[in-house]
């Protein structure tokens, strides 16, 4: 029988109730495993995370993050979409100064750079595929399962560090009217970015839609 690591990492060291009660509420259709990280920084946490997943022999690994609850079918929902890498539409905590909630996942484009393309990411307005599964190029991974095989690929080239931080200097360019001399990416994005290198596809499931935590409440994706 297939198994789960659900995988969180909590650097305040403290989980909220409502976090809580949606993990304890969470269909689970395998075995599961959990594992907290506290009190560490984001990459370093989730490289611990998905090392334990391969050390446990567990067949996919979910992320879930300390202020994401989920609802109870996520996991039932992403093994019957059967990707690699699937996760679900989360908002970012605080708004533009338009008052937008951008999505956390992202579409590329590629700028030249010296010569060669460097990639610069930006949220995803309006999905390119109809229906509630759509392909993205780099996501949050608040609410995201990942298949083994694409942990054991990435160990391969980056051993215990599967995720980082990006940080790439550039000489100057414009792009979109906005000028760019470097490019930094969250430990998510990079990891998507090394998976999607490695020929892996990265999807979103429009049907699966945590809360996002926040100082006043919470926001959720409508895709209404």
């Amino acid at each position: 029988m297939k198994s789960i690591l659900i995988g969180m990492p909590c650097q305040s060291g403290v989980v909220p109730v409502s976090m809580l009660q949606s993990l304890l509420t969470l269909h689970k259709p395998y075995p599961c495993g959990f594992v907290v990280v506290e009190r560490q920084r984001v990459d370093k946490a989730r490289n611990h995370i998905a090392m334990e997943c391969l050390r446990g022999g567990f067949d996919y690994l979910l992320f879930v993050d300390d202020d994401n609850p989920t609802p109870p079918d996520t996991l039932e929902k992403f093994i019957e979409d059967d990707k690699d890498i699937v996760m679900a539409p989360i908002v970012a905590r605080n708004p533009t100064p338009e008052g937008k909630y951008n999505l956390c996942c992202f579409y590329s484009e590629e700028v030249d750079v010296w010569g060669k393309p460097l990639r610069l990411y930006f949220p995803v307005e309006k999905f390119k595929e109809d229906g509630y599964l759509h392909a993205v190029d780099a996501c949050g991974l608040g609410c995201t399962l990942i298949k083994r095989g694409v942990l054991e690929k990435l160990h391969q080239k980056y051993q215990d560090y599967m995720f980082e931080f990006g940080d790439i200097r550039f000489k100057e360019v414009e792009y979109r009217g906005k000028k760019y001399d470097r490019r930094t990416m969250s430990e998510d994005c990079e990891f998507s970015e090394r998976a999607i290198d490695a020929g892996f596809k990265i999807w979103i499931d429009e049907r699966v839609k945590p809360a996002h935590l926040t100082h006043i409440g919470s926001v959720r994706w409508n895709n209404g």
